[in-house]
Order: structure tokens, then sequence, then C-alpha cells
């Protein structure tokens, strides 16, 4: 599918090329060799040409923006927490690797969010350096807890959604701090290579934990 899509569009540019080469052939006699300086149809071509030219644009930034990924910048840790509350209520799955989970302890929404996925089934894990306090555990019941004890705090900091789902999985990266606290986000088409980084990380961070 992904060939035909690139062989028709090649084949369209073309014919756009060859329409504005010949328009401008027209256009060339018209001006220096036609006595009447005119030609039938010229006007038909020139607005070919228009129309062909923005067609190719918009085909070309249809397809550029499929492979782009989504962003956003939160000034506010309120509207990070808005957003994961929304992001991960769109998968069946979430696995939240984090370098701690101060940020969970105490949003009741959030809690809450987490804890209906899990009664619905949905396999919550949240992957951590450090011991998660046990009234959060407490609270979080069915949800699994992979911690790493690793001495030096991972800088990675991310959320995959339908991690076990092949070509549904969505990944929302953050980097910096609020009020310049950035999140990107990635599907199987903008970000298919991040995402198997992502699953290869989680892996090896439960791999170990299961050591330790």
């Amino acid at each position: 599918m992904q060939n035909l899509v690139k062989h028709t569009l090649y084949l369209f540019l073309w014919i756009t090329g060859l329409t504005a080469a010949i328009t401008l052939a027209g256009i060339g006699y018209a001006w220096f060799f036609s006595e009447a300086k005119e030609l039938p149809h010229l006007e038909w071509l020139i607005g070919s040409v228009i129309i062909e030219v923005v067609v190719v644009i918009l085909m070309l930034a249809k397809k550029g923006l499929k492979y782009l990924p989504d962003t956003q910048t939160d000034k506010k840790a309120k509207d990070t927490l808005r957003f994961m509350e929304s992001f991960i209520s769109t998968g069946t799955s979430a696995t939240v690797v984090s370098n701690r989970v101060s940020w969970l302890v105490g949003d009741d929404k959030l809690i809450s969010i987490f804890q209906s996925k899990i009664e619905k089934g949905t396999r919550i894990e949240i992957i951590t350096p450090n011991e998660v306090p046990e009234p959060l555990r407490d609270r979080l019941n069915g949800a699994s807890f992979i911690v790493t004890k690793e001495n030096v705090l991972p800088e990675a900091r991310f959320t995959l959604v339908n991690g076990d789902r092949s070509g549904a999985e969505r990944l929302a990266i953050a980097r910096g701090v609020h009020p310049d606290h950035e999140i990107t986000i990635f599907d199987n088409n903008s970000g298919p290579q991040i995402i198997a980084m992502a699953k290869d990380i989680i892996r090896k961070s439960k791999e170990l934990a299961n050591a330790a």
C-alpha cells in the first residue's frame, strides 16, 4: 500500500510537471512567435497547472503531517495531570515509566481513573527506581509496581498505552519542568522506532527488577 501511494504521487508530480512545461511553452510561443498573441485553451492549461500545484502541496502536506508526532507544552502541573487522565483513558493497557511517583500521590482523580481501568480489566504497570509508598499501593490495588532499585535515577519519563496491541500503541514522552514541560506523543506512524525502544526499556526494566 505504501509503494502504491508513493508511485501514485510520483505519477501525479510527472503529470503536473508536464502540464506546466506545455503551458510555459504555449505562453512563450504566444509572446514571441504568434501574431495572434493567443492560443486556444491556454487559460485552461494555466488553470490546470495552478490546481495541480495546489493539490500536490496538499497531498505532500497531508502525507508529511501523518508522520509528525503531536506535541504540547504544559505551564502548570495540573495541565500535565489532565493530559495523563485523557491519555491513559484511551488505552486498554498503560505502562508508566518514571524516576519518581510523587506526581501521582495525592491526585485523587487520576488515582480513581487508574483504579477504574484496573477494575475493568486494564493492565496498569508503574515502573520506578524507588519503592512506592504503601498507601499508594493500597489505593491502586491490582496495579503492577515494578521497582528497579537503580542507584542512578534514569532520565526516561514516558507512558506507553496499548503496549500489548501491536500497531495500536501510543507513546507520550515527557521532558523539562513546568512552565516548560514538553510532551511528545508518538503513534505507529510517527514513531514506530521510538515505540520499539520504549518497549525495550520496559522489558529491560522488568528484567532488572526481577534480578534485584
